[in-house]
């Protein structure tokens, strides 16, 4: 069951997170984590494809995907908050019998057939909220069909650490806890979160006969900033605001960053971390 902090974070996020990307930070790192999605789907879509979102709130992906694919879509998510988002969306009601929308709880897809999906998408870090990864995991195997890909984002811990050190300037207890039990909290409202490296995120595909693919780091260069954390997307930082301003600029660190995100060398700098496996 959710937890009181869980419910009352997501039903707050819910009424703005579609509007995240008037941020050009969330914007930049959208067209990213879109591209990657794309790049590793590619032309293999048909319309008895099925994708499932897995934490996908208010359908603010699926509906990115449904104008690319023309296949099912299943809005698979524990908060009632960002689902009655979703429900209440004209463009969700449009796609009728080519969408259907779950509560349910990521350790336990009861609702989802065995070998019944095609693609597991899980963006902006479902799996750092949840308490046992493995089963999600394990999860996202018995879903799947035969050579069926999950692409899943999970928050990075080396990036959280050095956010903590560098920006927040944390105490000791909260470096402790985030260097022995891999949590970060980064506010109140936050529920503490499981962050994740390259290494521990292929490990948790591979005990679950998942094969990584490629792990990317979203982005890698690219940082946040404070203002780019208002929850009523009005404050602009200075790196999104010359991203809206100056197109060039935009361009530049998009190519950048879609130049390196999957070298290994320098994946565990992202802030988020995003792993393509594949059921074997």
């Amino acid at each position: 069951m959710p937890t009181q902090r869980f419910k009352s974070f997501f039903k707050d996020y819910s009424t703005n997170v579609d509007q995240a990307d008037n941020q050009y930070f969330w914007k930049l790192s959208d067209d990213i984590i879109q591209s990657i999605i794309e790049k590793n789907i590619g032309n293999q879509i048909n319309k008895n494809t099925t994708i499932l979102d897995a934490g996908g709130g208010t359908g603010r992906w699926i509906l990115k995907f449904s104008k690319k694919y023309q296949c099912n879509f299943i809005l698979y998510d524990l908060s009632t908050s960002m689902l009655e988002v979703a429900k209440n969306k004209d463009s969700i009601k449009k796609l009728g019998d080519k969408i259907r929308i779950v509560n349910g709880d990521l350790e336990n897809m009861s609702a989802i057939k065995d070998a019944s999906i095609d693609y597991v998408t899980s963006i902006y870090n479902p799996i750092s909220f949840v308490k046992n990864v493995e089963k999600v995991f394990s999860e996202f195997n018995r879903i799947l069909k035969k050579d069926g890909l999950i692409m899943v984002m999970g928050q990075g811990y080396y990036n959280a650490l050095y956010s903590k050190i560098n920006n927040y300037v944390a105490d000791t207890k909260e470096l402790e806890e985030l260097l022995g039990k891999s949590l970060v909290s980064w506010n109140k409202s936050v529920p503490k979160l499981k962050v994740f490296t390259k290494e521990t995120l292929e490990k948790l595909a591979t005990s679950n006969n998942l094969y990584p693919v490629k792990t990317y780091g979203i982005p890698i260069f690219a940082q946040p900033q404070f203002e780019d954390f208002d929850s009523e997307n009005k404050q602009k930082s200075p790196l999104s605001n010359k991203l809206e301003i100056d197109n060039k600029f935009y361009k530049a660190v998009f190519e950048i960053e879609m130049a390196f995100n999957s070298q290994d060398s320098v994946v565990n700098r992202g802030m988020n971390l995003m792993i393509v496996a594949k059921k074997k």
